[in-house]
């Protein structure tokens, strides 16, 4: 849902170790990208709600201590999402989830709405986890608390 859907501000959970497929080639480790405030973004390309979020995500992702992760939840991968890609002109890291990942069982946990926002603190532990569309200056709050 674009207006309601639970913001879960979660207790430091263990650093989480997960690998994708990247949209553009290669793999996606989030362990290598600890340091940085990652934002993992499960979408679609069909969801109205995901595209008006890019905005927040592609301002974020032009911070030198975060990185965006967009994970593509398309059943369809990159015959989707690429063209997406290069209609919505989008540069951050896109990756393509995996059955473990759409079905919920991955470390990120189930992922029933989309889209699904999920901050990551510098040591990779999931600090929160939105499920629906980021409000207006959302994101960038989350990011200050994940920096602490």
């Amino acid at each position: 849902p674009a207006c309601g859907g639970p913001l879960t501000l979660r207790p430091l959970s263990p650093p989480i170790a997960l690998t994708w497929p990247a949209l553009d080639g290669g793999d996606v480790d989030v362990a290598h990208l600890r340091g940085q405030v990652v934002i993992v973004h499960a979408f679609t390309t069909w969801s109205v709600a995901a595209q008006l979020d890019v905005e927040q995500l592609v301002a974020a992702d032009a911070a030198p201590d975060v990185e965006v992760l967009g994970l593509a939840l398309d059943a369809d991968g990159r015959q989707l999402v690429a063209p997406w890609r290069a209609a919505a002109e989008v540069r951050y890291l896109i990756a393509l989830a995996d059955d473990v990942t759409r079905a919920g069982r991955s470390a990120l946990g189930p992922l029933a709405e989309v889209p699904t926002t999920i901050v990551l603190d510098t040591e990779g532990r999931i600090r929160a986890k939105v499920e629906r569309q980021l409000r207006p200056g959302e994101l960038a709050r989350l990011i200050a608390a994940a920096r602490r």
